[in-house]
């Protein structure tokens, strides 16, 4: 029986790597919902960095819709600097990066531009904003797919928006489970949830060892289950359409 609805026990995975510790740059789209829950959970003390220059040293009072939405966490905000300050200079200072991945590949590189020729797109995508630049230079890159459609995890992507830098660490967490990418992409860890075996026969048919010994996801607890629905919650009602789909499945 599974532990938890999928897009639960994502989200608190996710969140626990901001418990890591450390100073943790944070992308848009699920990561600012990781992030935002990782505060009610336990684990070492982190700072959040975000694009437009704002550090963030604990829960934002609100959900931020925005790289420069400062009146959501006016009340927890450092400054850091601009967005050309974070994403040139301090990018390889930060402990991990972690950042939405739309359509992603099993070398670690993602298309958030446009799907199709690139004369005449087929769909036109939101774009890269500064994650080219942060994960060029990330020491250690994570990257976060929330979706259901195991079509966004491929082979090699149609086009390149961002990569990691050579040498880098880069994992992938979905709702199945975790796999580390790179020249040598592996299977880490599995979920108790529907659809997991559809996810290793995707990513063996992609060259992921799936062979090797694979740990299973620790569920979420009664807590974090019950605060990662509040943050899904919180995120609907700011707008976050990835929380909405994710209420409705639930």
């Amino acid at each position: 029986m599974p532990d938890e609805p999928s897009v639960i026990g994502f989200l608190v995975r996710a969140a626990r790597e901001f418990r890591r510790g450390g100073w943790v740059f944070t992308g848009f789209h699920w990561p600012v919902l990781a992030g935002q829950l990782a505060y009610e959970l336990e684990g070492e003390p982190f700072t959040q960095v975000f694009e437009a220059g704002a550090s963030v040293h604990g829960p934002a009072a609100s959900i931020p819709t925005s790289t420069t939405d400062f009146p959501s966490y006016a009340d927890v905000l450092g400054f850091t600097g601009t967005t050309a300050d974070v994403l040139l200079g301090m990018a390889r200072r930060f402990d991990r990066v972690i950042l939405d991945a739309g359509n992603v590949d099993v070398r670690g590189r993602v298309n958030s531009s446009l799907i199709g020729p690139s004369g005449a797109p087929k769909v036109r995508l939101p774009g890269g904003g500064g994650a080219p630049d942060i994960a060029a230079r990330a020491r250690e890159l994570v990257w976060l797919s929330g979706g259901d459609d195991l079509r966004r995890i491929q082979r090699k992507v149609e086009h390149v928006t961002a990569a990691p830098r050579p040498g880098a660490p880069v994992r992938l967490h979905t709702r199945w489970g975790v796999a580390r990418l790179g020249a040598a992409p592996v299977l880490e860890e599995l979920a108790d949830v529907p659809g997991t075996d559809a996810f290793v026969r995707h990513l063996t048919a992609l060259g992921v060892r799936t062979d090797v010994p694979v740990r299973r996801r620790r569920p979420a607890t009664p807590d974090e289950s019950a605060a990662a629905r509040r943050v899904l919650r919180a995120a609907s009602e700011r707008g976050y359409q990835v929380a909405r789909r994710a209420l409705a499945e639930m």
